[in-house]
């Protein structure tokens, strides 16, 4: 039997169960009215992310992958296996090995289009300072980065705002992530951030409500923040988009159930990332009684009882017939507090309970995740969510390809069901980009070695496996608080030197960490 098979040309059959995944066969392949078939077919008893193709020797070629995101990924696979020779013939299978794989974003600070002025790097309530049609700008490129690199889906705080279209480009979007096999997940508050509309003159805008039911309004305490052991005291400015609303008042809740039902009649999201707000629980009377006077940045027992209503309410199928995918957060450096989440134990089991971990409690903890933990977790699926690698933790830039394959690894031997990252830069920063295709790449395959991930990911991109490391050290410096402007002008000049010998992307890497190595040592000079 012949390894290879000749395409000259092909013709698809079942585009309508994907026609972007159509499309980029035929691109790659070519499309001829005598060219072989290619048959495409969607499966539902598929895991979402799930492929399988067949390549025989002769006779039709079959692709079969469930509705969303399956026969995304195999066409891509399918035209990137082409050689000079032909297709390889065989059997080819694929799924994830963490179903849930989410990339988390806020759009003010989401900055993939390089462009675009008024961007920002840091925030969780800031105004959106770039035009209005930066968002779609950026957003297209995130997605298309997921598609290529089989992520599922992306978490957009901010996704309903007036200043970069409101409701038709938040639909705009949702209709081109879709079609690629990229759910987009609505980042909401519930009685905080917001609300459902996050920013604007709407009436599922929570502050809009608040003005117009002041009776209502939480208590907040008189500093509104939280303190991340990597970034500090964080305090948020006085404005309307940090007002809150009291959880023990029905009518709130009665808001936002019809709120999350107008969201789901009006966008084709792919499901809800719920967070009750981080920055101040309630303090009213009504809420102290009901809590037993727990008073953290989040209240756990404010959760419990909102959740079941609004989880109810939301449990719908989404594009191409699949269920939503909600997640709803946990918040931080608290998973192995058994004790403090049993306020939680009754909440529905059909979604998945997002825990969120710093670096320095991951290094100091991560030895705990195991199986038997997870096992005694609350519910059935959870999913872990770092800060690490982002703003949050001073690692907006830095170098994190070993610890997002860490986590990852760690979280598919214990038995969790999803890893969630910032990923607001863009993949043009190298840094960014190798950290985020350790994450694609270890979160499909979680029993990945290194080694493997080293030689066919990051050397190629680099020049080499020595020069791979020099970068990666290079990169370490500029992490470095205590380098010297020595030290610095030391990585500029070696990187210049390899901006020299190199051409294209890879002496653009180069010169990135060049002109960031003195931009630092510029600062450190004066």
């Amino acid at each position: 039997m012949s390894q290879y098979r000749r395409i000259a040309g092909v013709r698809v059959h079942g585009a309508e169960s994907a026609p972007y995944a159509a499309r980029l066969v035929e691109e790659a392949l070519g499309r001829a009215s005598e060219g072989v078939s290619v048959r495409f077919t969607a499966d539902p008893a598929l895991p979402e992310g799930g492929y399988r193709i067949e390549v025989p020797e002769t006779g039709e070629i079959r692709v079969s992958g469930d509705p969303f995101a399956g026969l995304v990924y195999a066409a891509r696979e399918l035209a990137d296996s082409a050689t000079p020779a032909g297709l390889p013939v065989g059997v080819r299978t694929g799924a994830p090995g963490l179903p849930l794989r989410t990339l988390w974003t806020w759009d003010h600070s989401t900055n993939w289009d390089l462009r675009q002025l008024g961007q920002q790097e840091i925030g969780a309530l800031n105004p959106y300072a770039k035009s209005a049609e930066a968002f779609g700008a950026d957003y297209r490129r995130l997605v298309d980065f997921c598609s290529r690199e089989r992520i599922g889906g992306i978490v957009v705080y901010g996704l309903l705002r007036d200043a970069h279209g409101g409701v038709e480009a938040a639909r705009e979007l949702c209709e081109y992530a879709n079609e690629r096999g990229v759910r987009i997940v609505a980042g909401i508050g519930i009685n905080a951030y917001g609300g459902i509309y996050f920013d604007g003159r709407h009436r599922y805008n929570l502050a809009t409500w608040l003005r117009q039911r002041p009776d209502l309004a939480a208590e907040l305490p008189k500093k509104v923040g939280f303190d991340i052991d990597e970034f500090g005291d964080l305090h948020f400015p006085a404005s309307e988009y940090m007002m809150a609303a009291c959880p023990s008042q029905p009518d709130n809740l009665a808001w936002h159930r019809d709120a999350v039902d107008w969201l789901l009649d009006t966008l084709p999201v792919g499901g809800i990332n719920f967070e009750t707000g981080d920055y101040g629980s309630c303090a009213c009377a009504r809420c102290a009684a009901r809590t037993g006077g727990e008073r953290t940045s989040w209240s756990y027992e404010a959760m419990r009882s909102v959740y079941p209503t609004l989880l109810d309410t939301a449990r719908r199928t989404g594009p191409a017939g699949v269920p939503l995918r909600h997640l709803v957060e946990v918040y931080w450096d608290n998973i192995f507090d058994l004790d403090a989440q049993k306020p939680l134990a009754d909440l529905p089991d059909d979604v998945a309970y997002q825990y969120c971990v710093n670096r320095g409690f991951w290094y100091d903890n991560r030895d705990r995740l195991t199986a038997d933990h997870v096992e005694r977790l609350p519910h059935t699926t959870n999913v872990l969510r770092t800060h690490a690698g982002s703003q949050w933790n001073r690692q907006r830039h830095s170098w994190v390809p070993e610890m997002y394959a860490d986590m990852a690894t760690r979280s598919g031997a214990a038995g969790l069901r999803g890893l969630t990252i910032f990923a607001e830069p863009s993949a043009y920063h190298p840094t960014n980009e190798v950290s985020y295709l350790a994450y694609a790449r270890f979160t499909w395959n979680p029993e990945l070695a290194w080694a493997d991930f080293w030689r066919d990911d990051v050397a190629p991109r680099f020049g080499g496996p020595a020069e791979a490391q020099a970068f990666a050290d290079g990169a370490a410096v500029l992490d470095d608080a205590a380098a010297t402007a020595e030290a610095l002008d030391a990585v500029r000049s070696d990187a210049l030197a390899m901006v020299a010998a190199t051409a294209g992307d890879v002496q653009r890497r180069w010169l990135w960490l060049a002109e960031r190595a003195a931009r630092h040592a510029h600062s450190a000079a004066s």
